[in-house]
């Protein structure tokens, strides 16, 4: 393969009635993606645009349609690498539309890896980054929740909050100079707890990448695919001969009997790429110079797509 693209859109037990905003949240990112390798774009401009694409689209669990935690406020996380070890990674940032801009700020800054919390805001206000409303990221149930939780004083955030289904996305991108990066964006969970990070800017948990190997992007329940180091996981299955395919199964395979975990991953690489989840669906997409355009969410898509790998 000489350049390609991956995407996910979180995989979640995702309802029949969002399945097709799903798919085409994906489709559209993908088309972005694609087009922009098609134009010889660095890889890690387009997996940025991608997934501020995907932040903007309030079917997904980023930016806006990002989730509430338990003090009725958006906590984000970020993450974006280059296969040179180069990274920018967020996370715990409050009230910015597009965390992924801020990730590849700290990317493009000598003077960390990652920031945090109020770290991570002051660093986005002096580059001129301009913070939103917490109304303007919610949709639906948790703008809903949020104009309650203002508007009554003896209300209680963990009585409130329920299991949703949108999801972290993720790219990973190879482009036409070799070059590959990767990016990953989320809102974290449901009522998580105010400062609580999860796999999504962890090197080596929610992304990891690595020269002429993989790049690879991961989504599910955060302290399980840390605990498992998920997305190295799968290289070190690839490290031992396995296809890209393959490797990312034997990843998800360990994650279910190791740790219990649900989750999922995308990788990509000059050999091929790979995706497995075991949730009962994951929003994905691909496109490559040896595999036309493909859109997935559920097992069936995915065994559908690993005939052509």
């Amino acid at each position: 393969m000489k350049y390609g693209i991956i995407i996910h859109g979180g995989a979640w037990d995702i309802p029949d009635n969002f399945v097709d905003n799903h798919l085409d949240g994906i489709n559209n990112a993908l088309k972005l993606g694609y087009s922009l390798l098609e134009d010889n774009n660095n890889a890690i401009d387009i997996a940025e645009k991608v997934v501020v694409l995907l932040e903007n689209d309030p079917t997904f669990d980023a930016g806006k349609g990002s989730f509430l935690n338990a003090l009725g406020k958006v906590e984000m996380d970020a993450i974006i690498a280059t296969d040179d070890y180069k990274i920018g990674s967020v996370a715990a940032l409050n009230n910015y539309s597009n965390p992924i801009k801020i990730a590849r700020a700290i990317y493009d800054f000598d003077g960390a890896v990652m920031l945090v919390g109020e770290g991570a805001k002051i660093f986005a206000e002096q580059l001129g980054f301009q913070q939103c409303k917490v109304e303007d990221l919610l949709v639906g149930r948790e703008l809903e929740r949020y104009l309650k939780i203002k508007k009554d004083a003896t209300f209680v955030p963990k009585d409130a909050f329920r299991r949703k289904t949108r999801g972290t996305v993720g790219a990973v991108v190879l482009d036409k100079k070799g070059r590959m990066a990767v990016a990953v964006s989320t809102g974290g969970t449901p009522k998580k707890p105010p400062g609580r990070v999860g796999d999504t800017p962890l090197f080596g948990a929610g992304a990891y990448i690595e020269k002429d190997k993989l790049g690879v992007a991961a989504t599910g329940y955060g302290e399980d695919l840390i605990k498992a180091l998920i997305s190295k996981r799968v290289l070190d299955f690839f490290d031992r001969g396995l296809s890209p395919l393959e490797s990312t199964e034997q990843a998800i395979s360990f994650l279910s009997k190791n740790v219990q975990g649900l989750g999922g991953v995308i990788a990509l690489g000059k050999k091929g790429v790979g995706l497995a989840f075991n949730t009962p669906r994951m929003a994905f997409g691909v496109q490559t110079d040896e595999i036309d355009s493909f859109i997935g969410i559920n097992q069936k898509d995915k065994e559908e797509l690993s005939k052509q790998l």
